[in-house]
């Protein structure tokens, strides 16, 4: 499908206008500018161009000045839309707070010790001998500095798992969408970054549909 561009179009427009003073005046020639033409300082000279090759020499102005092609199908996919939505991504933090649930009751566990321990230093500092209260303070310290170093362990290990996971994700997600474009026909699947898109270019909900059925059959 060929789709004329605007200029392409005023072209044919003045091209049909001196066609139609050529036949009425019965002459076949036109004024045309030439590198080498010139005539009384204007730069201009009489050709004895026929119509057919008027006609031809327009086809090639209409070429260089914007015959464009129609774009072949195009979807588009909200890739981040997908992650946060889809059931794989819930079913996979499902699996990893699970996965570090004995790590997270032991840090509830020296917090809630942290704390009993800051609350008897509040209540009983006071009447305490100094050698006792320094005891409780170390001991809370090192309480202290071992929730802080178990908090950034288990971070670290979400952190790496949380990747892991979602490059799995990203792959299985990859492979969906193109199969989903061979399927349907499409030439190209644009991905984020753009500025806008319609509703009939989107796929990105027939896309998070196949991942929940996937899930379901699973």
């Amino acid at each position: 499908m060929i789709k004329l561009t605007s200029f392409s179009v005023k072209i044919f427009v003045i091209a049909s206008y001196y066609v139609r003073i050529l036949f009425q005046s019965g002459k076949s020639s036109l004024f045309f500018l030439t590198p080498h033409s010139y005539v009384n300082g204007f730069g201009m000279k009489s050709s004895n161009f026929t119509v057919v090759k008027f006609i031809a020499v327009l086809f090639v102005l209409i070429g260089f000045s914007g015959i464009t092609y129609a774009a072949g199908k195009i979807g588009f996919v909200d890739m981040e839309t997908l992650i946060n939505n889809s059931p794989q991504i819930r079913k996979a933090q499902s699996s990893i707070t699970k996965e570090f649930e004995i790590q997270y009751s032991d840090i509830e566990q020296k917090e809630s010790d942290l704390k009993l321990l800051e609350d008897r230093i509040t209540k009983d500092g006071a009447i305490m001998t100094l050698s006792e209260l320094s005891k409780l303070q170390e001991r809370a310290r090192i309480l202290d500095r071992q929730v802080r170093r178990a908090k950034e362990d288990l971070k670290d290990a979400i952190s790496i798992r949380n990747n892991q996971v979602l490059n799995n994700i990203q792959t299985e997600l990859n492979d969906i969408v193109t199969q989903y474009a061979k399927d349907n026909g499409y030439d190209a699947i644009l991905i984020n970054a753009i500025l806008y898109v319609s509703d009939e270019m989107d796929i990105t909900q027939e896309i998070l549909q196949i991942l929940k059925d996937k899930v379901n059959e699973d």
